[in-house]
């Protein structure tokens, strides 16, 4: 009877609102799928623009085909070459995922790391830049997915705009839900996906860029013909772009874009999304459960549980079968170790009560000493003092 009910409490891909299906149902209908025409244009335009303010930007943001390790990919590429230094803060799976990226391409990396579960510190990038004088390039991750650490973006920024180097952030699970001002931080380029805050479905990756990382890019041929981002700024003023688009996917861009803007613009967004981190840490502490990331470092669209009570991706699929509630697991390093709990885009308080009340049953049925009500009270609570969510 439940087969296709489930609750999706990942960091990423996320529940996507009807709103939004409806929008890219609309762009099977004829014209919309002539992407060359002026309906189709009109939105790409709009969508283009509307991104800008997600991105805190008044620079372009161009619109791929891709996930978010596309729009990755995509920076890296067109800002260096084979040889060429840059500097990559790793903290977890997905740091290291720019490292894979980087040795494809040739890079000479330089890695600036920090134990699962923290952060950098903003003087082993200093002191890296001062012995690497020579880096093209800067590449961190905003909010580490893999762990659910946030790296002090802002510190890290003011850092390299010091020196030549272009600073590039991965905002794949930290857009739209955690704090992020690419102008007023002085951030070259923002990556980002919209499978996860965005509420889109898989499949659209978003970059923007600033005139510095331009001055770079224009000095240097892009080893990538799909990935180039000259063509698409070429044609952006155009209302094109250089391929294909993912027409439903730009129209639930636009859709998503206004939804943010409806329910009070990216601040609201930010407060919502700090909300649902403290209910959720707050339920997740009441029930004895140890999280992996310190207050002053923790997400807001996800959180990471230590889970070594059985294996964790046993305990999952049982949360699935048995309570339809998804719940992430640990990456890398961390696999069978971890719960992730996604509470990004579209997610209230209701929402997290609900996690939070099967995580309390299924922690009973498999034997621990839980009071019911326990996780759900706390969050409760917090809530009734800080209703932003």
């Amino acid at each position: 009877m439940f087969s296709e009910k489930m609750d999706l409490r990942l960091p990423g891909p996320v529940q996507v609102p009807r709103e939004i299906q409806r929008a890219m149902l609309r762009s099977f209908d004829h014209p919309m799928m002539d992407y060359r025409n002026e309906a189709f244009q009109e939105v790409l335009k709009q969508a283009a623009e509307a991104a800008k303010k997600v991105f805190q930007t008044k620079n372009d943001v161009y619109l791929l085909c891709g996930s978010g390790a596309s729009a990755l990919e995509t920076t890296m590429v067109n800002l260096a070459g084979p040889g060429d230094t840059v500097i990559i803060c790793d903290i977890g799976y997905f740091g290291q995922y720019l490292i894979e990226i980087a040795a494809h391409l040739g890079l000479n990396v330089i890695r600036v790391s920090a134990p699962w579960g923290k952060v950098v510190d903003p003087d082993d990038l200093r002191q890296a830049l001062a012995n690497h004088p020579e880096t093209k390039a800067v590449f961190a991750t905003h909010c580490e997915t893999s762990t659910g650490a946030i790296n002090d973006i802002e510190t890290l920024a003011g850092i390299v705009s010091a020196t030549d180097a272009v600073f590039v952030v991965d905002a794949v699970s930290s857009i739209v839900g955690t704090p992020l001002y690419m102008d007023d931080w002085q951030i070259d380029v923002v990556a980002a996906g919209g499978q996860k805050a965005l509420m889109l479905p898989p499949g659209i990756a978003l970059v923007a860029v600033s005139q510095k990382a331009w001055d770079m890019m224009n000095n240097r041929q892009c080893a990538s013909f799909y990935f180039d981002l000259k063509k698409y700024k070429e044609l952006l003023p155009r209302r094109m772009t250089p391929y294909t688009p993912n027409i439903a996917l730009v129209n639930g861009l636009l859709e998503s874009c206004r939804m943010i803007e409806a329910a009070g613009g990216m601040e609201a967004s930010y407060r919502r999304h700090a909300c649902l981190r403290e209910m959720t840490r707050s339920g997740v502490k009441a029930l004895g459960l140890p999280l992996l990331v310190e207050d002053t470092s923790a997400s807001p669209t996800l959180t990471s549980v230590v889970f070594d009570k059985m294996d964790a991706d046993e305990f999952r699929r049982m949360m699935r079968e048995d309570f339809h509630v998804a719940l992430g697991g640990g990456l890398g390093a961390l696999k069978g170790r971890l719960l992730r709990l996604g509470h990004m885009g579209y997610t209230d308080a209701a929402d997290i009560l609900k996690m939070l009340a099967a995580l309390e049953l299924a922690l009973i049925r498999i034997g621990l000493n839980v009071q019911p009500g326990t996780g759900v009270a706390a969050a409760q609570h917090y809530w009734l003092d800080h209703p932003h969510c």
